[in-house]
């Protein structure tokens, strides 16, 4: 309860008192080079480096949209592994997390048993931090976090230790076999998040929402293990070439579902297709990160898709026909304040920093 009622309190003041919130920034009056956005949806896909998907014949339906709308070459991952790149890219942080443990974690708990899922936690897991999702809270819009094979809640909620159950589960179905994991569900990571239930739901609900014209303001997609590109237990393949393929028709399928809705020809909308970091094979070296985190996460591709353009730049599918490349060094940091921009937030954490752009050429465009 009281995580509870401090997550409460951080919302209510997240709403009138930005100014006063150290690492939170005022909205810039250059956020209008980003138009205003009524939905930008976030595809997260996990471990590959950009060499290995642009170009690559294994995913055709990826390079057909990095071909056709924008892509931003020069993009790279904050740091390793994945738990700390999905905290950073909502929260503009990672706060010292540089590990994949669960998300209760606390030093003192590092030294309980294996089953804990603590061991060698030098930092808190669970942290009082604003993410993008209070402040859209705050600014009466909306966020949801769809995740496929998403554990359901069985019995009471248990959040902590290793019978934690639904989107606190550590590893689902089991360890061996874990389609949904934890660690890349950051919204269990933040007090004003986590006990957000009902906005964390299975990536089956995503037809039913388009459907009905409910998708959220802001929306992270995150496949299971085995269509992210990362692979594990369970899955059809082990493979790289394989587990790229699964991962290319997840997102050709799902951007297709979504560009075929009718809330996607409406307002200013945007489809963002990125991974976490890349295959480690460069891990710690210079010039695997940028924008003030070098070494970072490593270089991986990302794609942005826009509903809109001049008439000449629309295509037939509903996306602006407009092919922008953009080789501007960007990271998650980056793609966190072009998304605050774009709903007119003000920026947080490490998305402050002025070595930080926004990714203006890839998001800007007509429309307010």
């Amino acid at each position: 309860m009281k995580l509870r009622r401090l997550a409460i309190g951080a919302i209510a003041v997240a709403g009138v008192a930005w100014m006063a919130t150290p690492g939170v920034g005022l909205a810039s009056s250059r956020d209008s080079e980003i138009p205003r956005y009524q939905h930008i949806v976030e595809i997260m896909m996990e471990n590959q480096t950009y060499s290995t998907i642009i170009g690559s014949s294994q995913a055709p339906q990826i390079n057909a949209l990095a071909n056709k709308y924008g892509l931003a070459t020069n993009y790279f991952g904050v740091t390793h592994p994945s738990e700390p790149n999905y905290m950073a890219n909502v929260a503009g942080s990672f706060f010292g997390v540089q590990d994949d443990n669960q998300f209760y974690c606390t030093p003192a708990l590092a030294s309980m048993p294996a089953n804990w899922q603590c061991g060698g936690t030098t930092v808190d897991h669970t942290v009082g931090a604003l993410t993008i999702a209070d402040q859209l809270t705050a600014a009466d819009k909306t966020w949801k976090g769809y995740f496929q094979s998403l554990p359901a809640v069985v019995g009471p909620v248990v959040k902590l230790g290793p019978n934690a159950n639904g989107p606190y589960t550590f590893k689902s179905p089991s360890a061996s076999n874990a389609l949904y994991a934890s660690k890349h569900n950051p919204f269990v990571n933040f007090t004003g998040t986590q006990d957000a239930l009902a906005n964390m739901v299975s990536d089956t609900q995503l037809a039913t929402d388009l459907a009905a014209g409910h998708l959220a303001n802001y929306s992270l997609i995150v496949p299971n293990q085995c269509f992210d590109m990362h692979g594990t237990g369970g899955c059809p393949t082990t493979s790289t070439t394989s587990l790229i393929s699964l991962g290319d028709s997840y997102v050709g399928a799902t951007v297709n579902q979504i560009m075929s809705s009718r809330v996607w020809k409406h307002g200013n909308n945007a489809i963002v297709i990125t991974w976490d970091e890349d295959d480690f094979s460069d891990q710690g070296q210079p010039g695997t990160g940028c924008c003030g985190a070098n070494p970072g996460g490593g270089h991986v591709a990302t794609i942005v898709i826009k509903n809109h353009g001049s008439d000449a730049e629309r295509g037939d599918d509903g996306g602006s026909g407009a092919h922008v490349v953009d080789n501007t060094a960007y990271n998650h940091y980056s793609l966190l304040r072009t998304m605050q921009a774009a709903f007119r937030l003000p920026c947080l954490a490490h998305a402050c920093d002025s070595v930080v752009p926004k990714m203006t050429p890839l998001f800007g465009g007509e429309g307010d």
